[in-house]
């Protein structure tokens, strides 16, 4: 296992970074995680760091839920990272390049958990976690390609540093979403009024409600839970697209309206 005075180099190396919101340098490679659990530890000190400093826990997002992408990202499945409640925004958001540092727009359904989510002696599934979700709505993950060369980033770097998430903007709550077929729901992205991709809700692991199940069972084995009222993107229905100073990126999914970004 790392020890713990480099996990708190290592926080405090990445937190040092997006403060400065500027091009990444990647960890020293003394600091690196060797494998994931070392880097959800890097994570939780950030997130503990954060803490002290007066920042709280907004939720999480789900990453890497395709087989696609995780082989261009090099792990053995779905991965998660922390999003602070001061990173999630309502819809219309703007942001400003001194905010962002190569933002990234991804189409996604989050949703709000209404009650806390305690660990399941066989692991949760889509029935078991849709208890625990009190609305969903279209979602805007505000990533970034922070680092000039990603390719040299090892896949325990990536998760160390939240899978490159900075903030959500969130479309209006639907708390009538058991009326919308989550699989078949078609995400789309518009980037300055143009059609960039899209895609359906069953293309993150089948379900989102698959990759919701998926994570409170991580947090479980990680000592944690799912609590009421945080915010979970469930993964990119549709692939990441870049939006450029000037441009709005809208997302919408199919019976949970839209969200809407402009970078200024």
């Amino acid at each position: 296992m790392m020890p713990d005075e480099k996990i708190n180099a290592a926080a405090r190396h990445l937190i040092a970074q997006r403060d400065a919101v500027a091009p990444y340098e990647r960890l020293p490679e003394a600091l690196r995680p060797a494998d994931l659990d070392a880097a959800y530890a890097v994570q939780a000190q950030v997130l503990h760091l954060r803490e002290q400093a007066g920042r709280h826990l907004g939720g999480w997002k789900i990453g890497c839920t395709t087989r696609q992408m995780q082989q261009i990202m090099g792990l053995p499945g779905p991965a998660y990272g922390v999003v602070l409640a001061d990173c999630i925004f309502t819809s219309p958001a703007e942001f400003s390049l001194a905010y962002t540092v190569a933002p990234i727009a991804e189409c996604e359904i989050a949703m709000r958990i209404a009650s806390d989510v305690p660990a399941r002696k066989d692991g949760h599934d889509a029935a078991s976690i849709a208890l625990h979700v009190g609305a969903c709505m279209a979602a805007i993950e505000l990533a970034e390609a922070r680092y000039p060369d990603r390719k040299l980033l090892t896949p325990p770097e990536l998760v160390a540093d939240d899978v490159f998430q900075r903030a959500i903007i969130l479309g209006p709550e639907v708390t009538a979403w058991r009326d919308v077929d989550l699989q078949a729901a078609v995400g789309r992205t518009m980037i300055a009024g143009e059609l960039v991709g899209e895609g359906k809700g069953r293309d993150v692991m089948d379900d989102p409600l698959n990759a919701l199940a998926w994570l409170a069972d991580a947090l479980a084995q990680a000592g944690s839970c799912l609590k009421a009222g945080q915010i979970v993107l469930t993964g990119a229905i549709v692939n990441a697209a870049p939006v450029q100073q000037g441009q709005t990126a809208v997302c919408s999914v199919d019976g949970l309206g839209a969200a809407r970004l402009t970078i200024v």
